[in-house]
């Protein structure tokens, strides 16, 4: 799923939900919103609770300004070593728990600033 034009995010626990839908863990990239892979990540690492830098790749399409990860309600989600250096090199990144991720993203979409943003709603 694909959808553009996002002008709000509001999150619960287990889901995030924008413009009449509500899904798991997303990744908003140039204005659209996407499902995490996770077929991909349990494959790769177990779990789904890592940011690796094969999605960091992703993070940094369209030269964001900023890149917002919301690392779960109890900061569970992790960034790889390698992503972390790759995102800090190329962009300001903020790392917050998913409420506060939600507001500040939604506070960039509001004044227009280039953001992307993976938002992990559980944990």
């Amino acid at each position: 799923m694909a959808r553009e034009k996002i002008t709000k995010f509001d999150v619960e626990w287990g889901k995030i939900c924008f413009d009449g839908c509500a899904l798991k863990d997303i990744l908003f990239i140039e204005g659209r919103v996407t499902s995490r892979n996770y077929v991909l990540l349990e494959k790769k690492y177990g779990t789904g609770h890592v940011v690796d830098v094969d999605e960091a790749h992703q993070l940094l399409k369209g030269a964001p300004w900023e890149v917002i990860i919301g690392n779960g309600h109890d900061g569970l989600l992790k960034l790889t070593p390698e992503a972390e250096v790759l995102l800090k090199q190329k962009t300001a990144l903020l790392v917050l728990p998913t409420p506060k991720a939600v507001e500040r993203l939604n506070e960039m979409i509001k004044r227009g600033e280039k953001v992307n943003a993976l938002i992990h709603v559980t944990c």
